[in-house]
């Protein structure tokens, strides 16, 4: 069953692979001016919406049927080419914009021992609106 999606970037549960993400954080803002004024405190002045950002991590195991190296692969080349798509958590797209991943952090990764296939990688994937 599919839980959500960036592009290329399925999370998905079934009988053969399990790749999900957690630890969501999302921050919205505002974005402010402020104004000197004198002899007065400064005026502060709504210039619109700021630009939603999300982090997620992913964790990507053999165990559970993913190849976390195809992975990784497939979503860094997404980074490097500033490709940009709308971001389905939980069902739902997160908002009616598209977001690009602004970067992969935090990249921790397990080897096996003998010919050092990857077993594990858990990334954190810094995404931010599209507009």
């Amino acid at each position: 069953m599919e839980i959500g999606s960036w592009g290329a970037l399925v999370f998905e549960v079934n009988a053969d692979k399990a790749l999900t993400y957690s630890e969501i954080t999302q921050d919205t803002s505002g974005r402010w001016a402020t104004h000197d004024v004198i002899n007065s405190a400064p005026l502060s002045e709504f210039l619109g919406p700021g630009q939603d950002e999300a982090e997620i991590k992913i964790f990507l195991t053999r165990a559970l049927g993913v190849d976390p190296r195809t992975e990784y692969d497939t979503v860094r080349s997404m980074v490097r080419n500033g490709e940009n798509f709308p971001l389905i958590l939980q069902g739902r797209p997160l908002s009616g914009n598209l977001w690009y991943l602004d970067g992969i952090g935090s990249v921790s990764t397990r080897f096996a021992a003998g010919k050092g296939d990857i077993l594990w990688m858990e990334l954190t994937c810094r995404f931010k609106e599209y507009n």
